[in-house]
């Protein structure tokens, strides 16, 4: 059995704590010193199949890294091993998996950048996940 060494923490896609959201279900990881506003963070999200996310921006850089299945990105569809990086503010979406559904890790530059900004705000998606973004207290992974 080894001895658990400092400054190093693991866990798994499954041990994490995970948010099942009206746009995925995730898991959150952070990066840096808990007292630095601006580090940066990942998350590992699962959508069934035809499941995903209406079109989007995040103030920060982004990538979206497939890990399973396919996922269509604003009518491109990339497939396992794909990775999309997103400048800060660029609209891109929707996101929809394929019939397998999909797995992507998705890496935030900033935890402020995190909280999407959502290209029409009246989406039912868009409502649904405003309210439970109200209701959990999960905004900017606070």
């Amino acid at each position: 059995m080894s001895t658990p060494k400092t400054g190093i923490h693991s866990s798994t896609f499954e041990s994490v704590e995970r948010q099942g959201s009206p746009v995925g279900d995730a898991g959150f990881w952070q990066l840096g010193a808990a007292q630095d506003p601006e580090r940066p963070g990942f998350m590992h999200v699962r959508w069934g199949p035809n499941e995903g996310a209406p079109e989007h921006r995040h103030a920060s850089w982004t990538a979206n890294i497939v890990l399973r299945g396919r996922l269509t990105i604003g009518g491109e569809t990339y497939e396992a091993g794909a990775v999309c990086v997103i400048e800060p503010n660029v609209w891109y979406g929707p996101l929809l998996a394929g019939p397998e559904g999909a797995e992507i890790l998705e890496i935030h530059a900033t935890l402020p950048g995190v909280e999407p900004l959502w290209r029409d705000p009246e989406d039912p998606a868009v409502l649904e996940t405003e309210r439970w973004l109200d209701r959990e207290g999960q905004r900017n992974w606070e």
